[in-house]
């Protein structure tokens, strides 16, 4: 079915500064799909790799390790993407994709997309630009993932998310156990700081994911190497 929801293309960073022939030719070429709570979106080993652009509810990524544990590399919340190499490469997709909750996703097969590159240059050089800043910031986040404390990833995924909102109040946007495995920690570290955090009064610990940051310049000094 073909997407009713142009409006989510138009925040997406890939596509921001398109004009409007060019928005035109991206969303012809777009497609909605649905997908319930738990259902895999794509699988490692699948050929036929779609950039995806979340229009409502969470999708996790994330990749296997040598023990079939689940390694979660990043969290899609609406607005944002995932599944961009499909856009320069026939590769087999490397990791997987899952609903987090009951979602609506806008769809653009790799393949089309690849077409309306080579029609219109100054997209692929639009996309490659937001690519290459993407990567730079995937870079810096596995260096912190890599070097940092327990305490200083916490600390860092928190005042993320309170720049996201630009507010004190705050709600993880998945599961303690996702977040656990977003943060390369396990779920009784996560729970155990974040409870060390609100002893010393830097937090608030709320109902459900509720979290209310109480001492944002004491939070930021945690996140520092």
């Amino acid at each position: 079915m073909q997407c009713n929801h142009h409006s989510c293309l138009h925040v997406v960073p890939l596509f921001r500064n398109l004009d409007a022939e060019q928005m035109q030719a991206i969303t012809a070429i777009t497609h909605e799909r649905h997908f319930t709570k738990g259902q895999l979106i794509y699988y490692a080993g699948e050929e036929s790799g779609s950039l995806i652009v979340v229009h409502t509810g969470n999708v996790k990524v994330y990749r296997l390790d040598s023990e079939g544990e689940q390694q979660v590399m990043r969290v899609i919340t609406p607005g944002e993407f995932t599944g961009e190499l499909a856009l320069f490469s026939r590769e087999p997709v490397q990791d997987f994709a899952q609903a987090l909750s009951d979602c609506e996703l806008c769809m653009i097969d790799g393949e089309e997309m690849r077409s309306i590159m080579v029609q219109y240059p100054t997209i692929a050089l639009t996309i490659t630009q937001e690519l290459s800043r993407r990567l730079s910031r995937s870079d810096a986040s596995l260096h912190g993932i890599a070097k940092g404390t327990v305490e200083q990833r916490l600390a860092g995924y928190l005042v993320q998310l309170q720049q996201k909102v630009k507010n004190n109040q705050i709600q993880l946007p998945v599961t303690k156990g996702t977040v656990a495995s977003l943060l390369a920690m396990s779920q009784e570290t996560l729970s155990r700081r974040l409870k060390i955090l609100q002893d010393e009064g830097v937090i608030e610990m709320g109902k459900g994911r509720k979290i209310t940051i109480l001492d944002a310049e004491a939070l930021q000094m945690r996140t520092l190497q």
